[in-house]
Formats: structure tokens, sequence, C-alpha cells
């Protein structure tokens, strides 16, 4: 017997006529709380354990006064005169049990298995006795449901104790020391991980608990094994008629619900009715979601055994799932309908469902629910669906997983049947070569050859990807040192791609570069910031082509002295960069000269050589990208006449320089004094061997640390 004083507490509270109330279904420890109870408490219990026959007003009286004769000083005359003919219960027998409590002082009378009585004569009886009893007696009822008596007024004079399965959940102590009882001492880890299958049902941890001292492992204690499935059947299944039974099971086949879904999924019409019965009846495992009692789901443990008789009847089940696949695409509850079309065995449906949502998945933030959904299909899908395939491939590309996005279009094209794909695309041609633009293996022409493939299916009005495959074109235009040709393309597929905000933020940090080289620091700055917050927004600093997004961010925030801004952009390049490997040269190139630029603009020597020999080794293997190698000689350059590094306090002096404000103004700008503002202009005009204002202005646009 697990101690559990937090429950006993409350209830040795309970006095001067108080109710006590503990529902909760079969196993969750009601009958041995109370006896805990009894067992704390120094007043005598009168246990009545209750049964159908007590189901009537007389009998239950009977019933009451047996408990009651038992105990010394109870007049043994009560039960014969219970018994007498003709006495009504409640103006005649309730007031003869009435007054033997009166006479005999403080006593407990408990009532178990309460749920027994229903019939309107006994409830009345139940209430008229609670209602007469004197304040030295205690009644509490125990039951899988409170019977259907009025406790609002009660609860209004704090008359009331009521535990349910919020109060007599095993918490870890409990559930530690319970199975520590049963198969001896165990593990924080076994033990929350037991708490967690059976969500503190007292049976279930101790069922758990016979179950691992036979040797089970901890994973396996689930609703299928058949301690737990024989406790439940025994204790619950086999107690109802089979309407209620058949509900019951075929309602498993959804994880949550409601009436309007089940009538739908189940094709009744009396749903709300079958949840009303089920959740007032108390002897179900059926969980209220909300407060209003609209969404529901089952005891995780019942659930598995609905389910494993469900799966007994397997044409059934395939039926049910398929409607509820239906009925929840439409509500736009994709992971359901994925679900359940693996229920129905249909892997075309979940590879379709799977690929429908992967590039958008990928590119708005959302590439851990793309992974979750893969992670629910089998080999033997990605081996015959295109869609699942080309869907595995996508989650190579936001992870720069070379062997993943390599193996997956190899599954794709020897399982493609001529058929378009479930997001739209025309084929598995055009999908295919959509990842490999972004890929690009053969360097920047090959880029540009896959996006031509995609963008020659039709413009955006009948090809999802046209504007994704322009932006990419667009990325490779601009590496080539076409630049009218890039910005051409580039603002040409913004207005697309809305729906692809990591394409658009792509798209965005490739035009600050080019407005950049182009001399406008104003609108390179703007669309800088605009790529950075779309980034930011949909989190997707953890997809490995946003990489460029980030390198810009690193180089525009080091450019106006900003280098908290800068290093952090720095860190999220550098770890996007690590992930990439040798996936994409053009892209490792692309980053590491822009990173290698932010440290000259910094002055950060380290930075500098660690990045200008990675570029170094990246454009060996991508020749073809001559303005980004062009960049890396600049930085070069740059580096090798830049000079001493500015601190922080004359970064933030500098872009003042710029203006027409005098030192005073600048000092008053900067909240320092005017001596202080002096002093840093003259240090600046030192560092960078200058001697006058306008010296020094020249100088730092020169090296980049000031915008032209």
């Amino acid at each position: 017997m697990v101690r559990r004083p937090a429950v006993v507490q409350p209830m040795l509270a309970a006095g001067d006529g108080d109710l006590v109330v503990v529902a909760a279904p079969a196993g969750y420890g009601k009958t041995i709380a109370t006896a805990l109870w009894d067992e704390a408490d120094e007043r005598e219990f009168a246990w009545v354990r209750l049964d159908h026959l007590d189901d009537d007003p007389v009998h239950l009286l009977l019933h009451i006064a047996t408990a009651m004769e038992s105990l010394a000083g109870i007049d043994r005359g009560l039960l014969a005169y219970l018994r007498g003919p003709g006495r009504a219960p409640n103006t005649h027998l309730v007031p003869a049990i009435v007054q033997a409590l009166e006479t005999y002082g403080p006593l407990v009378i408990v009532l178990d298995d309460a749920h027994e009585l229903c019939a309107p004569d006994t409830i009345d009886t139940l209430h008229a006795l609670i209602h007469a009893a004197p304040a030295s007696t205690t009644v509490a009822l125990l039951g899988r449901c409170s019977p259907p008596l009025d406790l609002a007024r009660r609860r209004l004079q704090r008359r009331v104790v009521q535990l349910g399965i919020d109060e007599l959940r095993f918490g870890c102590v409990e559930a530690a020391a319970a199975l520590e009882a049963v198969s001896g001492p165990c593990d924080d880890a076994t033990a929350s991980a037991v708490i967690d299958q059976c969500e503190g049902w007292a049976a279930g941890v101790i069922l758990a608990g016979m179950a691992l001292g036979g040797g089970a492992a901890v994973e396996t204690v689930t609703g299928r094994h058949n301690l737990v499935v024989d406790y439940l059947v025994e204790e619950v299944l086999e107690r109802l008629d089979d309407g209620i039974s058949s509900f019951l099971v075929e309602s498993s086949v959804l994880d949550r619900f409601n009436a309007e879904l089940l009538d739908a999924v189940l094709e009744r019409d009396d749903s709300a009715a079958m949840l009303t019965e089920l959740s007032s009846s108390g002897n179900l495992f059926l969980i209220s979601l909300d407060q209003h009692r609209v969404w529901y789901r089952y005891h995780r443990l019942f659930g598995d055994v609905l389910r494993t008789r469900l799966r007994g009847a397997p044409t059934r089940l395939r039926e049910l799932a398929t409607r509820a696949a239906d009925v929840l695409e439409c509500r736009g509850d994709t992971d359901g309908a994925l679900l359940q079309a693996l229920a129905a065995s249909d892997r075309a449906r979940a590879a379709s469902l799977v690929g429908r949502e992967a590039v958008r998945l990928g590119f708005d933030g959302r590439a851990g629910v793309l992974a979750r959904r893969l992670s629910w299909l089998d080999k033997q899908t990605f081996a015959e669906y295109p869609d699942a395939a080309v869907a595995h491939a996508w989650l190579g590309v936001t992870t720069g997983d070379a062997d993943l996005i390599q193996r997956s279009l190899v599954q794709a094209h020897r399982a493609d049947r001529g058929q378009s794909m479930a997001d739209g695309t025309p084929s598995v041609k055009v999908a295919a070569a959509l990842v490999s633009s972004l890929v690009g293996v053969g360097g920047v022409h090959d880029v540009i050859r896959h996006a031509d493939v995609v963008r020659a299916a039709g413009d955006n009005l009948v090809n999802p990807w046209w504007g994704a495959a322009t932006v990419m074109k667009g990325t490779a235009e601009a590496m080539l040192g076409n630049a009218s040709r890039a910005r051409t393309l580039l603002e040409s597929a913004l207005p697309v791609t809305d729906d692809l905000p990591g394409f658009q933020a792509a798209a965005l940090a490739h035009l600050a570069l080019l407005d950049l080289a182009a001399g406008d620091d104003d609108g390179a700055a703007e669309r800088s910031v605009a790529a950075r917050t779309l980034a930011d927004k949909y989190d997707l600093c953890d997809v490995v082509p946003m990489l460029v997004v980030y390198a810009v961010s690193a180089v525009m925030a080091a450019r106006v002295g900003d280098l908290a801004g800068s290093r952090e952009a720095i860190c999220a390049t550098e770890k996007l960069l690590d992930r990439l490997g040798h996936l994409a040269a053009r892209t490792a190139l692309l980053g590491h000269g822009l990173l290698a630029w932010t440290a000259v603009v910094i002055h950060d020597s380290d930075l500098l050589s660690k990045h200008l020999d990675a570029a170094d080794r990246a454009r060996l293997r991508e020749p073809d990208a001559v303005a980004l190698t062009q960049r890396v000689e600049q930085v070069r350059a740059m580096a090798a006449g830049s000079c001493r590094p500015l601190t922080a306090a004359e970064l933030r002096v500098l872009p003042y320089l710029a203006t027409h404000f005098s030192l005073q103004r600048i000092a008053e700008e900067l909240v320092v004094g005017r001596e202080t503002a002096k002093s840093q202009a003259t240090s600046i005009y030192r560092k960078l061997g200058v001697a006058s204002r306008a010296g020094a202005v020249a100088e730092a646009r020169r090296l980049g640390l000031l915008s032209n």
C-alpha cells in the first residue's frame, strides 16, 4: 500500500456533516485512498460495498443499517425495525437511521461503488439520508461516477470534499514507491516513463510494475500488454452492452474527437448523446480536452486496448480509417489524415499527403514537421511512390544531406510512372530538377540548366515552382557576373514567392548584394533587413540555403558599426556552412567570401584568414562563379591595405563624421563629452592614416567601414 498523505489530508479535514465524494474510473485507488483515511482517522468507519441489488431504497437502507449494527454502541433493534412491513423509506426508515446516528457519535459511512445507484427513488432516499444525517456523521460516496445529487449548495457552503482523477493520479514519488513494492527498485527514468505511459493511473502503474518484474521492457508496457488488456477488458469492456462497446472500439480510430467528427467518420447521428452518456457514466477512460466538454480523447492505455480490438476487424478498420482520412484532410489536418491513411494501409495516399507540402514546409520554417511526417513512412513507400521520395530529398536540401538527396532522387526516378506530383508539379523530372537547381552538383551552369527545366513547365499561373526556379536561376546569373540579368530574374520572382518565404528571403539577400555592387547602400540595407526579417520570422536559421541571408546580414551589420549584430550573424552563417559541407561549392564560396569581407570591416584577422582559406578551397571546385571569385580578391586587397582596427566607440563615432554635424552635436547625439568625441575622432584619423575628416570618410568608405 502506497502512502498518500496529499490525498488523505482533505479527507481527514471532512467533518461536521460534510459529504465526501471520490469519483474516478476503475483502478484509480478510490477504495485504498479511503482505507488510508480510515487508518488515519480516529472516528469509526462503517463500510458498505454496494451492488445492483442496492439500487432500491429499502435494500440500500438495510445494507447501511447492517454495516452500522456491526459497530458497538448501535441499537441492535434497528435492523429489525427496518425489516418491518409497510414502512416508507423516507418518512420512517431514514428517520430511524438518523436517530441511531445521533446517539452514536462521530461516524463515517462509506458507500463504495456508489455508481450502482441509479433509480430515482433510491437517489431520493440517499439524498434524504445525507440531508438529515447529524453533524457527527460524515458520508463518503466512492464510485466511478458521482450519484446525481444536488451538490451545488454544499459546494457554496464548503460542506463537500470532492476527489477525482486529478487528485488520485499517482505522482512520480508515489509511482516509484508502487513500482518498488511490486518489482523492486527502479531508476527515475523508468518511473517517469511508466507515469507518462499510464498517465498516473494507479492500476496501470501496478500492472506495469508486474510486467517489469516479469522481464518486460518499459516501452512495451502499453495497452497491448496482456496484463493491461486483461484488466481493462474485465473491469470495463465486459461490463458494457454491445452498442456502447462497439461505439468505443470504432471511435478509437481517432486520437481526438468531438461529436461532429465522430458522426462523419462513423456515419451515425447520435455521437453527442453517446459522449454525454459515456462522460457521465464515469466507468470509462474518456478524457475531456476542454472545459466545455466538446473535444475528447481516451486514456492512452485504454485507447490502445480499443484499437487492438479494432485491428481485429481489418476490413472495418480500413473503412473507418479511409473515411477518417477524407474528413481530416478536408479539415486541413494533414498529420491526422496521414496517420489514418497509414492505418488504412494506403501507402499511395500517405505519400501524396507528405509530398503535397514538402517544399513549403522546408522553406517556411517547418522542416521539423516534414521530418516527422517522413519518419512515419516505411522504406517500401519511398521506393514505390515518387511523392515520398522527392519529399525526402527536400528534407536533405534543408539539412544539407547530400547522400539523402541523391538516394531519394534515384528512388523517385525509378518509381516514376509518368504521373504528375501531389503538389502540382507536372512530372517527376520537373520535381527533381527543382531539387537539383538548389544542389547544383555540376556547378553554376548546372543550376541554370535545372532551373530552366522547371521554368519551361509553365509560368507562375500554372506552375507552382516557377518563382522558386526563377530565384535559383537569378542567383546563378549573379554568381556568373551577369548582374543585369540576375536582377531582372530575382525581381520578377519576388511577387510570386510570398508563399515560399525561404526562396523570397534568398532573392532579397542576393538583390542586396547587387545593390551594394551598384553603390546603392540604402537599397542594400533595406533588402538585407527584409531578408533577415523573413528568415527570423519563419525560424529559418537551420535551413542551409538561408546561408546567404545571414552572411549578407553579417556584412551589413559590420558596415554600420553594429558589432554585436555582426557577430551574431557570423555565428549563424558559420553554423550553416558547417552543415553545408561539400554539398554546393558555389554556396560555400559565397558564404566564406562574405564572412571574409565582414572580417575585414571588423578587423578580425583570425576570422579573415579562416574564411579566405576556405574560400580559396571552394573556388577550386566552382571556377565558373567569377563574380564570387572577384569578391574574394577584392576582400583580399582590402585586407592588404586595411588600417588598425577601430574600437566599438570609434565605430559609433565614424558614421557621424560623414554628416555635417559639429563635434559638439556629435557628442550630444552619442551622449558623451565633447572632448571624448574629439579624442575618438583623432584616433580614427590616426588609425586610418589620414589628416582630415573628409579623408577619414573617404578611406572608411573604401574599406567598407561606411556605406557610400
